[in-house]
């Protein structure tokens, strides 16, 4: 799998401390490397939520991305807050 910057991903490796925390991809070199020998990279550098910008290192295997969940206000909920 292959992530690009700003891409968002949850790690999910086994037993680490990091494991369901949430992140950034943030390390535009980790995307190409091996490109250009045709090979996926290893790993990508993640900055974990709620780290204040630490980036971390992270294998493929160890990341899912996630995607941006939309939400909708119920049609009584408008009418609610304005009481």
């Amino acid at each position: 799998m292959r992530f690009l910057q700003g891409d968002r991903v949850r790690v999910i490796q086994a037993r680490g401390p990091y494991t369901g925390c949430r992140g950034t991809i943030v390390d535009p070199s980790a995307e190409t490397a091996g490109a250009d020998d045709g090979q996926l990279p290893l790993g990508y550098y993640v900055a974990i939520d709620g780290e204040n910008g630490v980036v971390r290192p992270f294998l493929v295997g160890a990341l899912e991305r996630i995607g941006a969940v939309s939400s909708r206000r119920r049609d009584g909920a408008a009418e609610r807050a304005e009481r």
